[in-house]
């Protein structure tokens, strides 16, 4: 099925300036329970979508990892917080791991709606404002959804990334991880610039390599390193 971009285009004017009936503004959107990440953590965030060479005005990179629990979400999140802050510019955070959602449990989400109702025809495009970032919105996967690859597969189809690049400068997925699913490959084509997220002594060598060779190689533009607790002063270990 594939999704008319008229819909889209409506959908995101409904979900970022709601009306109720009667044509007059409805309340706000939702606002995120507030999530505060160390400052080094969110500098090496930026580092990591600093490495990225984009092309264009827009700025497109999905997260992923080997595995689940490697910190992959906690990365996205921390690179869509750079980028609002740094840029200034409407930056969207996209959850996009449909089959095992973790944002709204996350952020304490009230409604618990979001993508997959929305690609089901079941409810509303639910945009997710943050707090303490006036540039940067949420789009939540929602519910879990038992076939996630159709709407990956729908997202595609229907250039839903290209359209989202007319109204927001920045755009972070938070991908599935690519090693225990089996439509790891719908994903990663929702970005041309993919950034993999490894955690310090959990994820190995060989589930490393297999992630790159199953993604290609040019199409992975850096490893996060995360899980680090390094006591050596950045300064020198920049020198060793």
């Amino acid at each position: 099925m594939q999704l008319p971009v008229k819909d889209l285009l409506q959908s995101l004017d409904d979900a970022l300036q709601p009306r109720s009936a009667n044509g007059l503004p409805a309340r706000p959107a939702e606002v995120a329970k507030p999530v505060v990440l160390p400052p080094w953590f969110i500098d090496r965030c930026r580092r990591a979508y600093l490495s990225v060479p984009f092309e264009g005005e827009n700025k497109v990179i999905g997260v992923t990892s080997a595995f689940r629990g490697e910190g992959r979400s906690s990365v996205a999140i921390g690179i869509a917080s750079a980028l609002a802050a740094d840029t200034r510019e409407q930056t969207l955070l996209l959850e996009c791991d449909v089959e095992k959602p973790s944002f709204c449990d996350f952020f304490s989400l009230v409604n618990g709606r979001g993508l997959s109702e929305w690609l089901d025809g079941a409810g509303p495009l639910a945009m997710v404002r943050m707090p303490y970032l006036p540039h940067m919105l949420m789009l939540p996967a929602g519910g879990p959804h038992p076939d996630p690859a159709r709407l990956l597969y729908q997202m595609n189809e229907s250039n839903f990334i290209g359209e989202l690049k007319g109204r927001f400068r920045n755009i972070v997925l938070d991908l599935p991880s690519v090693l225990d699913v089996a439509y790891s490959s719908l994903a990663a084509r929702l970005s041309e610039h993919v950034l993999v997220v490894v955690r310090y002594g959990v994820t190995q060598v060989g589930d490393l390599e297999k992630l790159i060779f199953l993604l290609g190689h040019d199409h992975v533009s850096g490893i996060v390193l995360n899980g680090t607790n390094f006591k050596t002063p950045q300064w020198l270990r920049r020198l060793i």
